[in-house]
């Protein structure tokens, strides 16, 4: 089964995260708190960014340890203060097998008291319907496809997500509509913190 998230199709589903994307700097300066608050010392804490990009580097600039996953996916090393999945990462697993398998995993790097940061699109059934970028849309098994796609993704109802966590050994800390605490809305951000 695959539980590797770079290794699955970008391109239209890129485009489709792109809003989760847009604010770099509120996401910088969120996950620079949380490692702040983890590590009780400002500038000091570990970030395991598996994407990279530009929100690593800024991390990077302002002193914390920003690494990636190993080769393999495994923890290997000291384990991190925060682990960040962003762009709906999780929803380009196309099974809830494979996406609770990523939960645990990104978890595993997790020092004790640690915080995984999830981010992604709340689900939106009923805009869905009419989303001109959205050609198939299957409830029961919570996948849509993109326009242009080839690959279905699975979104995550907030509920769910927080019975990965708990699988992995994590409870939510708190959930958000974006990086400046905004609201949770239908077919918009969402921010989850879950602590170890």
């Amino acid at each position: 089964m695959p539980t590797d998230i770079a290794g699955r199709p970008a391109g239209v589903l890129d485009a489709w995260s792109a809003p989760l994307v847009a604010d770099q700097v509120g996401a910088e300066e969120f996950l620079g708190g949380v490692a702040d608050l983890v590590t009780r010392r400002r500038g000091t804490g570990r970030v395991l960014v598996p994407g990279g990009g530009p929100v690593a580097d800024a991390l990077t600039g302002r002193g914390y340890a920003v690494t990636a996953p190993p080769p393999g996916g495994r923890p290997s090393g000291p384990r991190v203060d925060v682990v960040f999945s962003g762009a709906d990462e999780l929803s380009r697993f196309p099974v809830q097998r494979d996406q609770t398998r990523a939960v645990r995993r990104l978890a595993a790097f997790l020092r004790p008291g640690g915080a995984l940061v999830v981010q992604g699109r709340h689900p939106d059934p009923v805009g869905w319907a009419t989303d001109p970028r959205v050609t198939r849309h299957d409830t029961t098994r919570q996948t849509l496809v993109p326009a242009d796609a080839r690959f279905p993704v699975r979104y995550l109802w907030p509920a769910e997500l927080d019975l990965m966590a708990e699988l992995a050994d994590l409870a939510l800390d708190g959930r958000w509509g974006g990086w400046c605490g905004e609201p949770v809305c239908d077919g918009g951000p969402v921010v989850s913190v879950y602590r170890s």
